[in-house]
């Protein structure tokens, strides 16, 4: 009987969205569609409104946040936007699983080498300014209300969340195609719309934050080029939270099979610059990998519920350098068609397993990696939680411990997002070259500045599906200098006299 109230009560609220085209009746700010739940948090869209008017450089030209700055003009003086201001260029990664555990340790573990596997926690002092901006966005919700603000009504609220209904109502049920792919079918989910927080260039688009708690909490965030219309394409919404649902499923494929991470190692160096320009940890492979595992899945999961979306789920992909995706795209074709042998994707581990293994890559002249995992303590200083033996800054002294107290130009994104939920990896192969190669560092109570120079050597470049074996190959007797420079290097200086 209760499940069909519940259908009844679906088909009821269908009829009312549809009868009240983006609204839904006063006082609902939640609904549940089988086995996710869908919320808006006025208090959550409070704190982002701070969070958003931080840096009031950063505020786009026009839109709704131009629209807060100059309601709030005269608020600006006010201690919580001191607060805020003082966070720095927070990720909003940080702020969403801050708010959602606003106790838990800031820590990550995974693989840092082959075989070697490091966990780093610290980051207290962010983590209380965050809360700091949090509480100051309680204490701030009757001056944002009393202006007013555009999109800040409850009447938007339910617009926001009648739209995402709509989007997971009209045709298969996204939550049931994600457990019917993956033979899990206990998986629930938990989503907030995150509707002032919007990504930004510190935060991947499609990942706001991690997946947190049982069931996993998601926070669906709006798209910063569309804010105010990216819960109205359900385009949108299914290619944002289909990704996030993935992501539970890879996690939780790796915490069934850890084996899994013992595979494709060779590949994590031709990975991790092109991850991390993307906003990517790539100092761990579990992450590297993770991210790859879930473009696959999603795009193999809207091939067979919603394929006009596959295109741009593939191309998104392909975009942002997820060079393994064609290859894990191709095998997890066998699985949909031996699904009685694979009644889970814990079953078909051993063919990505053998799947990674067999990617061949070929070489090109590159930066070596950075080899350095920072922890962040505070704004712009950072502990440095690991080196590798194999790290360019390992002969001039680095040592775990250290502290970096200054970073060199360009060479990371931001001072704060030296953080352990979202490992920093300097911008190595990207764009740095040799004389920008130098940390400042504090140790014994003595400042120094320790350097690396950039010595330009071979490194692995992986191949996407579509380009043929036989060109992955190098000739042998091929010279170094006529190999070419891998495609993420765009600026190449070589030290004097090499």
């Amino acid at each position: 009987m209760r499940g069909v109230r519940g259908r009844c009560a679906g088909v009821v609220l269908a009829a009312l969205v549809a009868a009240c085209g983006t609204d839904l009746p006063r006082g609902t700010t939640a609904f549940t569609v089988g086995r996710t739940t869908v919320r808006t948090d006025s208090a959550l869209d409070y704190v982002g409104v701070l969070w958003r008017l931080a840096d009031t450089a950063q505020v786009p030209p026009r839109g709704p946040v131009r629209h807060w700055l100059q309601a709030m003009q005269t608020q600006l003086g006010d201690s919580a936007f001191a607060i805020a201001h003082a966070a720095g260029s927070l990720p909003v990664s940080t702020l969403l699983e801050t708010w959602a555990a606003p106790e838990r340790v800031d820590s990550a573990c995974g693989l840092v080498s082959s075989g070697e596997r490091r966990c780093f926690t610290g980051n207290a002092a962010m983590q209380a300014l965050v809360r700091g901006l949090i509480a100051a966005g309680a204490r701030f919700a009757p001056r944002v209300r009393a202006a007013g603000l555009e999109l800040m009504d409850d009447r938007s609220r339910r617009r926001d969340l009648a739209d995402v209904y709509v989007a997971l109502t009209i045709g298969k049920s996204l939550d049931s195609a994600i457990a019917a792919y993956s033979g899990w079918s206990d998986l629930a989910f938990d989503v907030t719309l995150a509707r002032t927080a919007a990504t930004v260039s510190t935060t991947p688009m499609i990942d706001p934050a991690r997946p947190v708690g049982s069931p996993p909490r998601i926070f669906l965030a709006p798209d910063l080029v569309f804010p105010t219309r990216s819960y109205r394409s359900p385009t949108y919404v299914w290619l944002a939270l289909g990704h996030q649902m993935a992501h539970v499923v890879v996690r939780r494929l790796l915490a069934e099979q850890p084996a899994l991470l013992q595979h494709g190692w060779h590949l994590r160096p031709a990975l991790e610059s092109e991850v991390a320009r993307v906003g990517y940890t790539a100092v761990f492979w579990d992450d590297a990998l993770e991210e790859q595992l879930a473009r696959a899945l999603t795009i193999r999961i809207l091939q067979n519920t919603n394929p006009t979306l596959t295109w741009a789920a593939r191309a998104e992909a392909l975009n942002t350098a997820m060079a393994l995706v064609p290859w894990l795209e191709d095998r997890l074709t066998a699985y949909e068609a031996d699904r009685a042998r694979y009644p889970t994707l814990a079953a078909f581990v051993p063919v990505l397993a053998a799947a990674l293994d067999s990617i061949p890559t070929d070489p090109c002249r590159a930066a070596p990696s950075p080899g350095v995992a920072l922890v962040g303590v505070a704004k712009h200083r950072a502990v440095v939680g690991w080196v590798d033996r194999t790290s360019p800054f390992a002969p001039g002294g680095l040592r775990a411990g250290d502290t970096v107290i200054s970073i060199a130009e360009d060479s990371v994104s931001a001072g704060s997002l030296l953080l352990p939920t979202r490992q920093l990896v300097l911008k190595w192969a990207q764009h740095l070259p040799y004389e920008l190669s130098y940390l400042g560092i504090r140790r014994a109570g003595g400042t120094y500045a320790i350097s690396a120079a950039v010595v330009w050597g071979l490194r692995q470049q992986v191949r996407i599906a579509s380009q043929a074996r036989s060109a992955v190959a190098v000739p042998a007797g091929t010279p170094v200098d006529s190999l070419p420079i891998c495609r993420w290097v765009t600026r190449a200086i070589r030290p004097p006299g090499r």
